[in-house]
């Protein structure tokens, strides 16, 4: 019976890898992800392909492909520098011409040593790729002389203005936007905090290279023949790469069709004896010519305003920085120390002393580390302590009607919460922290309440994740037990706890706080109903003011 999880894909080309033999891996630990496996040989295109680039009549009869094939467009991002391929990661793009989608892929890749799959395995599983790692699969990728551990994470995406019909690959700016929009955290925190969405967003586009794929037969598997067509080394005219391989669940099913498709192909003299590195073949070939660098800074962040929200928080604005490029980020100076960063025109510095003047500059920052000159200054006296209006703000709750309240809006924060532009928001801002955070009783934002008409209360997050993973935080009142709130999955939607929480008449204060991973929350609603908020919700509460 045919399998139809499994498939065979056929390359060919000049360049050639030279490597030794192979050994059984060894059984994967619990903790590890357990990879399928796919073998890969190269067949030779001088004698199975035409001048079109089309299958031979006697290699499509052999596998029983028919004279069709489907076509692909396909590309990849890194940095000039192949900074991305150096931590043995790769972003491909992928669309086939009857398909309306993208396929959006990161892969990480670890060299198998002497076929002990896994001491791969557990090298993937220390860096945070193993069998939890969400969204990820892994492979054991096979070709004639050396196997290789792929972890690899797939999306497929409607990218607007390159749906529909046909090959259409995007461009740098929309290749650019839909990575780092669909990274997956692993990637994008490899090695610090950021680190895989600054790549992304200062790559270039490997590409596009067009194939083809027959679909064929052998030993009961789904066999694929692939004819890639890329430029030569001496970049005069182009080469095929012919390519077949097959996927399997098991190690035992893999070498046994392996040993036989090896056999087949020596026997009718197809076979290419040696790996043929496409990939690395397309980085080198398509790699594009540097770009100028960009050293063009920012403009100057202009009509800084403050004003004393109370006696310990002072409130910032300024008019946006526009940049040859794009500005990337805000620096916000209190007397000419470094205080915040946002990448919104606006914050809220707390924690201050009240009756105390501060004077405040801001900077703006591109994502080539270019720096503007600093904002003129500005200078805000808080308020005094005592009397109506001068201390911490805080909400009236009426339990008798849904209240809302801007996130933004917070009594007081602690650790990474940063206030960030968003155009979808209510009040076109939310607080964020970063993608990679981990759980902290200490990381929080809070708000001081005065409920009136007591009871059992429902609390709304309106939240989004920062990549296609739902994350999540914590939700807290008073010193009580936290309750998880899950995030929604890069779009945002109102979420809860899955209880109520009691809220007696009098004060109260609720925490938001960092749980597992970076997350985004632009509003908060409290009400008696369990029914969803809609949309942006209501309107939001004014704060009051301790005396």
């Amino acid at each position: 019976m045919r399998r139809t999880s499994k498939a065979i894909l056929v390359t060919a080309t000049a360049a050639i890898l030279l490597t030794g033999g192979m050994i059984s891996p060894k059984q994967a630990s619990a903790a590890n992800g357990t990879p399928s496996y796919e073998v890969k040989l190269n067949l030779a295109p001088s004698i199975v392909v035409d001048s079109s680039h089309n299958l031979v009549s006697s290699v499509r009869s052999e596998f029983s492909t028919g004279s069709s094939a489907k076509s692909y467009r396909v590309q990849y991002m890194d940095t000039a520098g192949r900074s991305m391929d150096g931590q043995g990661w790769s972003d491909r793009i992928r669309k086939r011409s009857d398909e309306s989608t993208h396929q959006l892929q990161f892969k990480k890749r670890y060299p198998v040593t002497g076929g002990d799959v896994n001491a791969a395995l557990t090298t993937a599983a220390s860096e945070g790729l193993d069998s939890s790692a969400s969204g990820f699969e892994f492979q054991v990728d096979w070709t004639l002389n050396k196997q290789t551990l792929s972890v690899q994470y797939e999306k497929d995406l409607t990218v607007s203005g390159y749906s529909g019909s046909g090959l259409n690959a995007p461009n740098l700016a929309t290749s650019r936007s839909i990575s780092v929009a669909n990274a997956p955290s692993k990637f994008a925190n490899w090695t610090s905090a950021g680190w895989g969405t600054t790549q992304l967003n200062n790559s270039v586009v490997y590409g596009p290279i067009d194939f083809k794929r027959y679909k064929g037969d052998f030993d009961d598997l789904e066999l694929d023949i692939e004819i890639w067509t890329i430029v030569n080394a001496a970049k005069t005219g182009t080469e095929d790469i012919v390519e077949a391989s097959f996927k399997t669940d098991s190690l035992s099913e893999a070498t046994s069709a392996r040993t036989n498709l090896i056999n087949l192909l020596r026997t009718k003299g197809w076979l290419v004896e040696s790996d043929v590195l496409k990939t690395s073949l397309i980085m080198e070939r398509y790699a594009p010519v540097a770009p100028t660098p960009d050293t063009t800074a920012p403009s100057v962040p202009t009509g800084l305003t403050g004003s004393a929200l109370s006696s310990n928080q002072v409130k910032l604005g300024w008019t946006a920085s526009t940049d040859n490029v794009g500005v990337t980020s805000y620096d916000v100076y209190r007397n000419g120390a470094l205080v915040g960063s946002v990448n919104s025109n606006s914050y809220a510095d707390t924690g201050l002393t009240a009756s105390t003047s501060y004077t405040y500059t801001v900077i703006a920052k591109d994502a080539a580390g270019n720096v503007s000159t600093a904002s003129t200054a500005v200078s805000v006296t808080t308020l005094a302590n005592g009397g109506p209006g001068t201390g911490a703000l805080y909400y009236n709750v009426n339990g008798s009607a849904v209240s809302y309240i801007e996130a933004e809006q917070f009594t007081a924060k602690n650790g990474t919460f940063i206030e960030a532009a968003c155009a979808a928001c209510s009040g076109a801002v939310n607080m964020e922290t970063p993608n990679g955070s981990s759980d902290s009783e200490t990381n929080y934002i809070k708000y001081d309440l005065e409920v009136t008409s007591g009871g059992s209360f429902y609390i709304f997050l309106l939240s989004q994740g920062p990549d296609s993973s739902s994350d999540s935080f914590n939700l807290a009142v008073d010193g009580g037990s936290s309750k998880q709130v899950t995030t929604g999955s890069s779009s945002w939607a109102w979420k809860k706890p899955s209880s109520s929480i009691s809220l007696s008449t009098g004060s109260h204060t609720l925490y938001i706080k960092v749980r597992e991973d970076g997350a985004k929350v632009d509003k908060i609603a409290i009400s008696k109903s369990s029914s969803t908020p809609s949309g942006l919700g209501g309107t939001a509460l004014a704060p009051s003011y301790h005396e």
